[in-house]
């Protein structure tokens, strides 16, 4: 009999739209208890998940360390097993999930913890910009301000989320940005600019409906401010999967990408707001960090 798989939950009880309340419940009932040996830990402060996850990996005493939260949450989890032999397992609880839809991850937790009774180990990519890691979007831009006024509204969910694209659209004005993609560089008037390392920012909003999560590549995804009358039918692009064929839309690869004209020096990192500089500097690491899915 093969020796059971030793796996940590960390839960942000604070994450996304609650759905982490009642996760003890949900696991005790679905997880399969002749596989896995398994404890829960919950997050006292910011930060607290990244102690947690780097411990585990640190001492070695768990195959697999699970974030029970949204994309930040997962963030916080993840960067801490970057380069270790140590697993990132995901139960989506936020409102987005963009990573873990990217994944094909179940977004019910219920459903995500039964998914991993049969789940196997594999490895993705990992990013950085300016030595911040993300593993999903970075965005400079009109993204930026959509979610740092997500943020700040009250409540979540789609409907929020929803609300906080309209309500930025109206004034926000594009910039001039100089893009420079493994040495070529390129000048281009946008709303936004988003490197990608999977597709979507969650919700099923598929913003590089192309890109991998294991290809070493990142997609740059620069979008230029549509007409009012359009807005619609490109928000209906991206919602099925079909932003690559928007006129709004260009899409490019590369390995290294240097972005300059950040005015703002907001950047969307997972769904998280940060504030970096002007110039951001991002870039691959490939089959850097093993996933349990």
């Amino acid at each position: 009999m093969s020796p059971k798989i030793k796996i940590l939950f960390i839960v942000n009880p604070i994450s996304g739209i609650g759905k982490q309340k009642r996760f003890e419940k949900i696991l005790n009932r679905h997880i399969n208890k002749e596989k896995f040996d398994y404890k829960i830990e919950y997050t006292q402060y910011a930060g607290h998940a990244t102690e947690i996850a780097a411990a585990a990996a640190k001492e070695g005493t768990y195959d697999v360390v699970t974030a029970v939260g949204g994309d930040g949450s997962i963030n916080e989890v993840a960067k801490a097993l970057v380069k270790t032999e140590t697993a990132l397992a995901i139960i989506p609880c936020g409102s987005g999930n963009g990573l873990a839809r990217a994944l094909h991850i179940p977004i019910q937790p219920w459903r995500a913890v039964r998914f991993l009774n049969s789940a196997e180990f594999r490895k993705i990519d990992t990013c950085l910009v300016n030595g911040q890691f993300f593993f999903s979007v970075a965005g400079a831009g009109y993204d930026s301000q959509v979610a740092r006024r997500y943020e700040f509204f009250p409540g979540r969910g789609f409907k929020t989320y929803f609300w906080a694209i309209i309500t930025s659209f109206q004034k926000y004005k594009p910039i001039e940005y100089e893009i420079t993609i493994d040495g070529v560089s390129i000048k281009r008037t946008a709303l936004m600019v988003t490197v990608c390392n999977s597709s979507q920012y969650g919700y099923g909003f598929r913003i590089s409906p192309k890109a991998s999560l294991n290809d070493g590549l990142l997609d740059v995804v620069i979008v230029k401010k549509p007409e009012p009358w359009r807005v619609p039918f490109v928000l209906l692009n991206i919602a099925l999967g079909r932003a690559h064929k928007s006129k709004c839309f260009e899409i490019l690869q590369g390995k290294h990408v240097e972005l300059f004209g950040n005015k703002k020096r907001w950047v969307n990192l997972d769904g998280e707001t940060v504030r970096l500089d002007q110039n951001l500097n991002f870039e691959v690491d490939k089959d850097s960090i093993v996933i349990f899915c």
